[in-house]
């Protein structure tokens, strides 16, 4: 079974005010952990880009625990390719604490793209990286359904940024953790009180470069629901954040 196993020790920057892993962080260790996974067949971003080519992730979609680790602590991750498409590849995702609980769990959803054409590129046509699925791996996985994006519509709660040089990856774009992490430090405060997330799903859309002014729009849907839409100067949807939240436990 080709699956990759690594640990992480919590690092400050990488928790939230209550001490807790963030979601954010969350996001940040498992790319890494597929970076890792892939580099070892040589089929990483970094590698692709020697030949033209590169991973643009389009989802990704994790539940968390109620108790999360706390620094100082570890996170042991693992991560494998569950479902190979024409276009498509599927990485699921295990993260465990130091106790061997799972903390965190899900998938996510990449396209191989041709960096010049800016087309996707068939798995296929790339033998080591489909070397690295395993049948036993495999999982079917259902649409997730996103509310509808309406650019005319008056969100509940809504701020602007500019992307700033630090924001933006190796290919020049602003990352994908800081489009989430923008779009969760634009909740109402009064959102996030005695509610940790229960579930996050997320959909990358389109690239934003240093400069750009990305507006945040949020949509809460009853009690422990909020959809959070990240839209660029022409109104057209770059990033989307669906959120479940849980009520904290009393003490």
């Amino acid at each position: 079974m080709k699956r990759f196993l690594h640990i992480y020790p919590l690092t400050i920057a990488d928790i939230d005010a209550e001490n807790r892993l963030s979601a954010g962080a969350v996001l940040c260790y498992f790319q890494d952990a597929i970076a890792r996974f892939l580099s070892t067949a040589k089929v990483s971003a970094l590698d692709l880009m020697e030949e033209g080519r590169t991973w643009m992730i389009l989802e990704f979609h994790s539940s968390f625990a109620e108790d999360m680790p706390t620094w100082p602590g570890i996170v042991q991750t693992e991560v494998y390719l569950s479902e190979i498409s024409l276009l498509k590849a599927y990485v699921d995702f295990l993260f465990r604490d130091s106790r061997g609980q799972i903390i965190a769990r899900g998938t996510s959803k990449w396209v191989m793209m041709d960096v010049n054409e800016r087309k996707p590129v068939p798995c296929g046509e790339v033998k080591r990286f489909v070397e690295q699925y395993d049948e036993k791996n495999h999982k079917a996985h259902e649409r997730f359904q996103f509310l509808p994006f309406d650019a005319s519509a008056e969100g509940d709660h809504s701020t602007q940024h500019v992307v700033t040089r630090l924001e933006t990856d190796f290919n020049g774009h602003m990352s994908n953790r800081d489009f989430v992490r923008l779009a969760l430090s634009s909740i109402n405060p009064a959102m996030i009180q005695e509610r940790t997330i229960s579930e996050m799903h997320v959909r990358f859309v389109k690239e934003c470069l240093e400069g750009e002014v990305v507006g945040c729009s949020s949509k809460v849907e009853g009690d422990d629901r909020i959809a959070l839409f990240l839209s660029n100067s022409q109104k057209e949807l770059v990033c989307q954040c669906q959120i479940t939240w849980r009520r904290t436990t009393s003490n």
